[in-house]
This record gives C-alpha cells, structure tokens and sequence, in this order.
C-alpha cells in the first residue's frame, strides 16, 4: 500500500486541478468568441443581401399591373390553343 497523502500535498493537487479546470474554461470562452466574431463577420457581410435588399421584394415590384398580366397570358401557348379552339366555334 501506498503512503496517505498529506494535507499539504492534497491542497497542491487540487489547486493544480482547479487551475486546470479555469485554463479549460478560458480557451472555452475564447473559442466562442472567436466563433462569436465570425458570425457577426459572416452576417454584416451577407446584411447586402438579406431579403428586404432585393429588388423582388420591393413594394414596387411586388404585383404586376394588369397590362403586365395580359400581355404575359398572350404570350403563352396555352392562350394561343385557346384563341384556335375558340375560332372554332
């Protein structure tokens, strides 16, 4: 058997543990941080083009007038089918 330890020793073992528990949570706090920075980074970055910066989104550009509606409906095939089905009749 081994030797008790004594209570100098004890106290020396457990500051070593504490001091290891503090380091680990200090490179913890710096790794999020640093994660933290990149986020704010990443997303100032992408702030130009987040949704409400884009054109489509725009009241403006939200509806099409009724011109737009028709002139695109004239256009399409199905409307063409349409207009030779109905000459038919």
């Amino acid at each position: 058997m081994s030797k008790p330890l004594t209570q100098a020793q004890r106290l020396r073992m457990i500051k070593k543990a504490h001091k290891n528990v503090l380091k680990k949570q200090k490179v913890a706090e710096r790794k999020a941080l640093k994660e933290t920075r990149e986020l704010t980074k990443a997303v100032k970055k992408a702030g130009q083009h987040a949704p409400k910066n884009l054109d489509a989104f725009s009241e403006e550009s939200m509806y099409y007038s009724d011109k737009e509606v028709d002139t695109y409906i004239k256009g399409s095939s199905i409307y063409e089918s349409y207009e030779s089905m109905r000459d038919d009749y």
